[in-house]
């Protein structure tokens, strides 16, 4: 006990990420339903095991993370299916983790396979790792248990307390190592039989199911409203239903909604299982989109009783798919907090399209509160397309899965000296103090990313090994007066040697900080009158020239900033203040300066140069569009809304209706009746059910450098996604990849001239992760990586 006592501040101490970890071991699958030599598999043959907090209280997982050797990472780069890296179990007494072997070495951690109760899993130490660390590790496990069990710290109890529970479950797991080698079919892992437990019927696969609602990620899913129609009816065991490979059923009902039925189609009905990984058959039903009140809509599903009433909102996160003439998206259930995905399949083409222009319809006049039908065709047409998914793009040319360039490695010399190791943890301490990370910016010109803290800025340098390090810490920002901010805003100018801030409270100026001499030097006054929402560079590559200029926009004005004028900053001549609310909310430049600026109305606009009306205008589909970026070339533009990212080709099409990849674009000619179709970049349905959250992405990027862009990179929760951009082109729109992470990451972008490495910003770390760290969700659906607020 005492063990545990002195090391207690490695897990549950002031760091972030604290955890335990044993560096070395093979990871072991056993099978014991085969006779044949196969029974035992080699997963990992050189892994570490990890215990790491999760993000809801009293829960921590047991991970084990793959070792490459030297190459084997960059070999598998170039790979088409990279193989799988990590598997993430849920610390719980029910998979039986434990410590095996005899007294002096060597030892195993073992534990039961959460998905089959006839396998398991066996982690075998080397020897070299220390017998005390191995012993730290096992009392670790059982309290981490004790933790999840009573829902409260280890720390706050008494040691006879967790004495007494480590036994019991010592004394379980015996008695189970002990039924299973008896000459009998395999002993079910059954209920609890600790004191205090309820007894909980076996599943048909005989394992008592995991309660995974305590392991949710960290921000809850909001339920769908249901319009105050909800009313229960009777409950269903959702949770061990679907732990045991039942269908997963709602445990609320609602009445029948009141109002205008605006489409009703026949249809089959579906629900996703994710402990089978397959959409399984619920009935044949009726489904009907009804306007129960002014711009609010609700569809309703039902066969002789009613099934399901969802509000139509972005939450539903609803997709359609030609090819298989279906619809699907989530629902939250109201009572157990969980996300379900459904689908509905229609008996043909003409169904299909009536119900998917009528959704399209409700979503529209529900997001802007406005009659659908007084828009203009193209724009409508714009609009419907956008929810079009089996649809090559065009502009998508021959994918040829390109062979990884070679980089080159360029040692760059610090000026000065180094400050002593001592010194430098003492800064990163101090940096990661007190409040979290808010905002990153990578540097394109000196390997150096900013991420700021409160009114502190800490500067990473990128390592030989493509990770970050902690490089040094800009503390106490202030203006010229003195007075300390936290900065809003901040973004690279001149060559990366200056750093520009917006302070919350003073809408009227930029503050310049040198960064050499890590404080700010100047003020510019861009306007008494006009307020800065957001700035941006004068071009996409702006930051890594001596350019001074730069752009302001807010919330109906665009305009150009010169701090080399006297007075006030900003240009007149090169001003466009409009007298309609546009709520504008984001902007991007392409290479040549161009610029796309986005609103919170959803709606974009393209423009060649400043101070004259926009070239082109592309409608929104409603929804608040809160990043936006665009290729080099300005041909592609991703703008990011909470629940999808909005892909759009700003080439004109030919007469002929193609492109070509060289003509001109929406910037520099109006688009008028040859709007694009844009396409919705989304999380399928069932991805999201097992995510177990809402979705609420961050600002989406591409890669930045040389060469065309390859690769979308953004996050929602705790997960990093990235697109094959290149794949996206060619209609693949569901080729996308993941990580799950500990926390919600806070930002996310690319290393500069790479789109292998991707920075990822923690509320209290910053990481450098290989885009081979990311996995399929099919992948991560087989092993169950990750722990998440889901009924499965």
């Amino acid at each position: 006990m005492f063990l545990l006592k002195a090391l207690g501040d490695v897990v549950w101490g002031r760091s972030e990420d604290s955890y335990l970890q044993l560096t070395s071991g093979q990871l072991i699958y056993h099978n014991t339903r085969t006779k044949t030599a196969s029974k035992t598999q080699c997963v990992f043959k050189d892994a570490t095991a990890t215990i790491r907090k999760t993000t809801t209280p009293f829960n921590y997982q047991f991970i084990i993370s793959r070792v490459f050797e030297e190459g084997e990472e960059e070999l598998e780069e170039t790979s088409d299916e990279p193989e799988e890296h990590e598997r993430t179990f849920l610390i719980d007494e029910v998979i039986g983790l434990r410590k095996t072997g005899k007294s002096g070495g060597p030892y195993s951690i073992t534990w039961a396979d959460p998905d089959d109760d006839m396998c398991s899993y066996e982690y075998a130490i080397d020897d070299g790792v220390n017998e005390v660390t191995v012993a730290a590790f096992e009392q670790m496990v059982y309290h981490c248990m004790f933790e999840r069990r009573y829902k409260k710290a280890y720390s706050e109890a008494q040691d006879e307390e967790i004495e007494k529970y480590v036994a019991r479950v010592k004394a379980i797991a015996r008695e189970e190592k002990e039924a299973s080698l008896a000459p009998k079919t395999p002993t079910k892992v059954g209920t609890s039989k600790l004191v205090g437990t309820p007894e909980t019927p076996a599943t048909p696969f005989g394992r008592r199911p995991m309660d995974m609602s305590a392991a949710a990620t960290p921000t809850p899913a909001r339920p769908s409203k249901l319009g105050g129609k909800a009313a229960p009816e009777t409950p269903v065991a959702g949770m061990a239903g679907a732990a045991s490979g039942k269908s997963p059923k709602l445990a609320t009902a609602v009445q029948v909604p009141k109002g205008e039925i605006l489409s009703l189609v026949p249809s089959q009905l579906f629900v996703y299982n994710i402990g089978k990984m397959q959409h399984e058959f619920r009935g044949n039903v009726e489904a009907s989109l009804i306007e129960t009140e002014e711009y609010k809509f609700v569809l309703y599903v039902r066969d002789e009783n009613p099934k399901l009433c969802c509000v139509v909102d972005d939450q539903m996160n609803g997709l359609f798919f030609n090819e298989t003439l279906s619809f699907q998206w989530n629902q939250m259930d109201e009572s157990e907090g969980f996300l379900f995905s459904w689908s509905l399949r229609f008996p043909d083409v003409g169904m299909f399209d009536r119900f998917r222009d009528t959704f399209v319809r409700c979503v529209y006049e529900a997001k802007n509160q406005e009659e659908f039908e007084k828009m203009a065709q193209s724009e409508k047409n714009y609009i419907i397309n956008a929810f079009q998914e089996d649809v090559e793009m065009s502009d998508a040319g021959d994918w040829v899965e390109d062979e990884e360039e070679e980089e080159e490695e360029e040692d760059e010399e610090e000026d000065g000296e180094e400050a002593d190791d001592d010194d430098e943890e003492e800064e990163q301490e101090a940096y990661e103090a007190g409040e979290k990370n808010s905002h990153l910016v990578v540097g394109y010109k000196h390997e150096r990313s900013f991420v700021s803290r409160g009114n502190k800025i800490g500067v990473f340098k990128y390592t030989d090994d493509d990770q970050l390090a902690h490089h040094t810490t800009i503390n106490g920002i202030k203006d010229m007066k003195g007075a300390t901010f936290s900065p809003r805003k901040l973004m690279l100018h001149e060559q990366d040697s200056s750093m520009l801030l917006m302070a919350p409270n003073n809408p009227h100026s930029i503050f310049r900080m040198d960064l050499e001499a890590g404080k700010v030097v100047e003020e510019w006054n861009v306007d008494d009158i006009m307020t800065v929402d957001e700035i941006l560079p004068e071009n996409k590559y702006a930051q890594m020239t001596p350019q001074k200029t730069l752009i302001g926009i807010n919330h109906n004005a665009i305009f150009r900033i010169d701090p080399r004028l006297s007075g006030k900053k900003r240009v007149d001549s090169e001003s466009k203040q409009y007298v309609t609310k546009n709520q504008f909310s984001c902007a991007a430049t392409t290479g040549k300066g161009e610029l796309a600026v986005a609103s919170e109305k959803g709606d974009i606009r393209l423009f060649n140069k400043l101070g004259i009306r926009a070239k082109t205008a592309l409608p929104g589909l409603g929804d608040p569009i809160i990043g936006i970026d665009t290729t080099e070339n300005g041909r592609w533009i991703v703008a990011t809304c909470k629940t999808y990212i909005l892909l759009v080709n700003t080439e004109i099409p030919s007469d002929e209706g193609g492109v070509t990849g060289s003509g001109p674009t929406g910037f520099q000619k109006p688009m008028g009746e040859k709007k694009p179709h844009p396409k919705r970049l989304q999380l399928k349905p069932e991805h999201v059910a097992w995510m177990g959250t809402e979705v609420n992405f961050t600002p989406a990027h591409f890669n930045a450098g040389e060469g065309d862009e390859k690769s979308i990179v953004t996050s929602t929760g705790p997960f990093v996604i990235t697109w094959n951009f290149r794949r996206v082109k060619q209609g693949k729109l569901w080729d996308y990849q993941i990580k799950k992470y500990a926390d919600n990451v806070v930002a996310d972008n690319f290393k500069f001239g790479a789109d292998r490495n991707i920075i990822v910003t923690l509320p209290g770390n910053v990481e450098m992760v290989s885009k081979t760290r990311l996995q399929t969700p099919t992948k991560m659906l087989k092993s169950r990586n990750g722990v998440v607020n889901s009924p499965y």
